[in-house]
């Protein structure tokens, strides 16, 4: 079975609020931001706050794996012609998915089962995952403080170097809601190889070049002018120094708040006082960013270009 070439249009989201906030530029987003900082209550901090946000990206399967009601089952434990049967029922022309690549939490079948849990239609509540190497980037760590208490991923350019991301092919209902749930994130198709592992057969195709991607608005965490790779993320060939989440945090809570302050300090402070620490933190984290940039990656356009100029093939 060989995972369809599709063609395919902008999503269109139907919904002007979502829309309007995918396009707010830097300073009107920057603006939304400490907005909803500044209007989030307190909430009670413990250990497992603690855990659930230092164990960011989150545990996933050793492979490409369909997620069923809240578990990932690994596609290299089904026969073969199981396995040929999933994919082209989530991946065929006729499934009405979108392929998207996840860089960080939307891999683990943890994350994913927080965002699409709630769908009543089972089959929003369940996806096709093929693990792989996205060619020429990395995945660091965002310049940004999630409120769950981590600095989650975004990719950026390092030529050579290629990272383990998965392929998800969503439906319409699911791409809106991680559209919806991936606030500090621009939306963009990407023009990159991704190769899939090798372990799946999926009928001789063994990559694509060009998939929708989210990136983080604040850019990359370079507190040394470089950018740092999340350690929990596998790269080949990677040109710059990873650490992991408590090592980020650690960073990150010195340069805001003094040499004496700790991870789980930070951590308790964007849960205890948001409306302070959020903001505090953003300003420095600004200073210490690097801005996405890529020749090879067009962010979600107005509704007036969206036209049939603008159609790609994810799989050309």
């Amino acid at each position: 079975m060989t995972i369809e070439k599709q063609e395919w249009t902008w999503p269109d989201f139907r919904e002007p609020e979502l829309i309007n906030r995918l396009l707010l530029d830097d300073d009107g987003f920057l603006g939304l931001w400490l907005a909803m900082a500044a209007s989030m209550p307190p909430r009670a901090f413990d250990e497992h706050s603690f855990k659930v946000g230092s164990g960011y990206p989150w545990a996933r399967p050793g492979g490409s794996f369909v997620l069923d009601e809240g578990d990932g089952r690994l596609l290299s434990e089904l026969a073969p012609d199981r396995q040929a049967e999933i994919i082209e029922e989530f991946s065929g022309t006729r499934s009405g998915r979108t392929p998207m690549l996840a860089i960080g939490s939307n891999a683990s079948p943890e994350g994913l089962w927080r965002k699409f849990a709630h769908f009543e239609n089972a089959a929003d509540r369940t996806l096709l995952a093929i693990t792989g190497r996205l060619c020429g980037f990395d995945v660091g760590a965002s310049a940004e403080l999630a409120f769950y208490g981590a600095l989650p991923a975004t990719i950026f350019a390092s030529p050579g170097t290629e990272a383990s991301v998965t392929a998800l092919w969503l439906t319409h209902r699911q791409l809106t809601q991680l559209a919806w749930a991936e606030v500090p994130y621009r939306l963009g198709c990407l023009e990159a190889e991704f190769r899939f592992e090798e372990t799946v057969d999926t009928g001789g195709q063994n990559s694509f070049d060009r998939s929708l991607v989210f990136v983080n608005r604040f850019g990359t965490f370079s507190p040394e002018g470089a950018p740092l790779a999340l350690e929990a993320i596998p790269a080949t060939g990677r040109r710059t120094v990873a650490a992991d989440q408590v090592e980020l945090l650690t960073m990150v809570a010195r340069m805001t708040f003094g040499p004496e302050s700790g991870a789980m300090d930070l951590v308790r402070k964007a849960f205890e006082e948001p409306g302070t620490t959020i903001p505090a933190v953003t300003e420095v984290l600004s200073r210490n960013s690097i801005p996405f940039e890529s020749g090879r990656w067009t962010p979600f356009p107005t509704p007036e270009k969206t036209t049939g100029s603008d159609r790609a093939g994810l799989h050309d």
